[in-house]
């Protein structure tokens, strides 16, 4: 195995862990508002990760200028996105997540 595709394995598995984080986030957080931060982030960093991975491996050739240009557009599009998803929700009145209030002997209510 060369060089080059170890360095290409180990960014497709850090794209793979990212895309984990990710998905965990968005299982376990509470309201639209705090979803979008894992959404954005994670799963960004995940793929251009894998597209730097898959990069790596096919190397100097027209496929990279493709890889290139897909992963310039996927960071201008991700955060854009989010933002107008977040804007979106607040424009509606979504209401955000209030954690529990909790009783004298430490219990939600």
């Amino acid at each position: 195995m060369a060089a080059r595709d170890i360095v290409a394995a180990v960014f497709c598995c850090i794209g793979t862990f990212f895309f984990i984080i990710g998905t965990t986030g968005l299982i376990r957080m509470p309201d639209l508002f705090t979803r979008l931060h894992p959404s954005t982030k994670c799963d960004t960093l995940g793929a251009c990760s894998v597209i730097l991975g898959m990069a790596v491996h096919n190397g100097w050739s027209w496929d990279l200028l493709k890889l290139v240009f897909i992963m310039c557009f996927l960071l201008l599009s991700s955060a854009t996105c989010g933002h107008a998803i977040g804007r979106s929700a607040l424009r509606r009145n979504i209401p955000y997540w209030k954690k529990k209030e909790e009783t004298e002997d430490g219990h939600g209510a």
